[in-house]
């Protein structure tokens, strides 16, 4: 049996994929709405894509995570995972509200 602690990181962690896939359905409705007929202006897609390189290491964080039970890098791993996630969804949700501030009504 493993240790609560140990779970509650992996839950962290678990979290912070979870945060990254919320992030891949604003992505995927964002070309969505552009091949509707809807587009957001040019600035919008690299504003929209910064956000990808906080997830893209703290999934690979999570993954590790997951993958391991030393103490020391649990403990690490779980922090910046979490961290770097709940960063980028605050620059997701930036960047959301400033291209419908750009966005002609």
């Amino acid at each position: 049996m493993e240790s609560p602690r140990l779970e509650m990181q992996r839950t962290a962690g678990k979290f912070a994929i979870f945060l990254a896939g919320i992030y891949l359905i604003v992505v995927f409705a964002q070309v969505v709405s552009t091949a509707m007929g809807d587009p957001i202006p040019l600035l919008g897609w690299p504003m929209l894509l910064v956000p990808a390189v906080l997830f893209t290491y703290s999934v690979i964080d999570a993954v590790k995570l997951h993958r391991t039970t030393d103490s020391a890098l649990t403990n690490r791993l779980w922090r910046r995972s979490l961290i770097l996630a709940v960063l980028g969804l605050g620059l997701v949700i930036a960047a959301v509200e400033i291209i419908y501030r750009m966005a002609p009504v």
